[in-house]
């Protein structure tokens, strides 16, 4: 998968000067994240995600998904958090 390198608030610009969806993806240590993330990196679902949205992988304990969770409250079991540009969210969940 090709994450964005930069920061949360240059991901969003990205994605709205492309007119693409903003996905930010909470990446934690344990077995469900693994799953979530190997399916990211699938060749398929990388190949398919880059001609469609921003995507920028963000640890679990780090400050930047502490702040963004302030921001954007997720659930507990929420592992996806897609935001596109025009004004619409979409929350999908690994599992429930």
């Amino acid at each position: 998968m090709l994450w964005f390198e930069g920061s949360i608030p240059e991901a969003i610009s990205s994605a709205k000067s492309r007119g693409l969806v903003f996905v930010v993806v909470v990446s934690g240590d344990d077995e469900q994240s693994a799953q979530l993330m190997s399916s990211w990196e699938d060749e398929q679902v990388s190949a398919a995600a880059s001609s469609c949205c921003v995507a920028i992988k963000v640890p679990a304990s780090s400050e930047t998904c502490v702040q963004f969770s302030q921001i954007c409250i997720l659930p507990s079991w929420l592992e996806n958090f897609c935001s596109a540009c025009r004004k619409w969210a979409v929350a999908m969940a690994t599992s429930l």
